[in-house]
């Protein structure tokens, strides 16, 4: 076979892997102001944090890291943790990964190597798909309901792990409304994981938008620390979003499974976004709070919007994100469109009718909304 003929073979299986064709959305804002498709608000980051990535700079630290990170920043990530509840994942077992996608992909590839395949939501962020298609993975498919907030349910996960499946892909909050499984569901879940002898990987990247405290972390049931692989962003509105900081936490043999791998793609994160991210952490615990409130009442400005409009909002914990169904979504997405506003759109996550709209610091999506009226 020719160069060519190999070239063209390749572009073929590309194109007929579904997967694959999942489309790629920004990890931050890429237009000022009218981007309203991101998942994490862009905030900027605090002084002290740009001057600490300057610090490091100036003090040579440009060399490799080791892989899965600086201790300081694992330790951090690991405290981070911890006040989810997640209290049996400790820093040895925390990797840093170059932003959620990362994160994704070491997760999906790597844990499911270890099983038959993985089952994904129907409804999920595209990233989940792509990484799931960059080897040969089988991808089996779980239900959702809309009266869920299109997460699937107790009775479908288990119906999933009594057919074979011993390894779920799960997002909570919801990348697409926000949505989460309560603590009911989470304990279920956990007890099913442990019934089938299964494990799970799981997104909480969404999950510091979650006010009241009414959050519960997969992680943070007795046991679950051997089965499940937590993952997300770090400290999300601190202005890290553009430097691209994840983390994965697992278990020892899983964790190790995706260092290596790590070690082939990246070899480690950027150095200097590393003891920015240090610096964030020591400030999250005083800024978060006013940034979650200030996002709280811009969406429930939103909600009051939507009510005088002809959709419906979907249901959703995570204070970040507007999800509005309605029958004329193309409709409300061309008049966002000729208003010049990105949104995401649901049928990229595979919920087509639903747009999905950011709630950010400066408000825009009250300006974005005003373009349905």
């Amino acid at each position: 076979m020719s160069g060519s003929q190999t070239k063209q073979t390749i572009i073929e299986q590309h194109q007929a892997n579904v997967l694959l064709q999942a489309p790629t959305l920004s990890p931050m804002g890429r237009s000022q102001g009218n981007d309203l498709s991101v998942d994490q608000p862009t905030m900027p980051p605090a002084p002290a944090i740009i001057e600490s990535a300057a610090t490091a700079l100036e003090q040579g630290q440009t060399h490799y890291v080791p892989v899965p990170g600086i201790d300081p920043l694992r330790e951090a990530l690991a405290a981070y943790l911890k006040d989810m509840g997640a209290v049996e994942y400790e820093s040895t077992h925390v990797l840093v990964t170059a932003g959620i996608q990362e994160s994704r992909f070491l997760a999906i590839q790597m844990i499911g190597d270890q099983f038959d395949g993985i089952a994904l939501p129907q409804v999920v962020h595209p990233g989940a798909r792509k990484a799931a298609g960059v080897r040969a993975l089988d991808v089996s498919t779980l239900p959702v309901k809309a009266e869920n907030g299109m997460l699937p349910s107790v009775s479908d996960i288990r119906e999933c792990l009594a057919s074979g499946c011993a390894l779920l892909y799960l997002e909570s909050p919801s990348r697409l409304t926000g949505a989460i499984f309560d603590k009911a569901a989470v304990q279920e879940i956990a007890a099913l994981l442990e019934e089938f002898d299964a494990a799970a990987i799981w997104d909480q990247g969404l999950a510091p938008w979650v006010q009241d405290k009414t959050y519960t972390s997969l992680g943070a049931q007795p046991g679950m620390a051997e089965r499940v692989a937590l993952l997300g962003e770090a400290w999300p509105g601190m202005g890290l979003e553009s430097w691209q900081v994840g983390y994965v936490a697992a278990n020892e043999e899983w964790w190790e499974y995706m260092r290596s791998q790590k070690q082939i793609m990246s070899i480690c994160t950027s150095t200097p976004s590393q003891f920015a991210a240090v610096k964030a952490a020591e400030l999250y615990g005083d800024l978060h709070p006013g940034q979650q409130a200030k996002l709280a009442e811009f969406q429930r400005q939103a909600l009051d919007q939507l009510s005088k409009l002809n959709a419906k909002s979907l249901q959703g914990s995570a204070v970040n994100l507007v999800a509005l169904q309605a029958s004329d979504a193309r409709d409300i997405g061309a008049a966002l469109r000729k208003g010049k506003f990105d949104f995401a759109d649901g049928a990229d996550f595979g919920a087509p009718g639903v747009v999905r709209l950011s709630v950010t610091p400066d408000n825009a999506i009250h300006t974005a909304l005003n373009q349905l009226a």
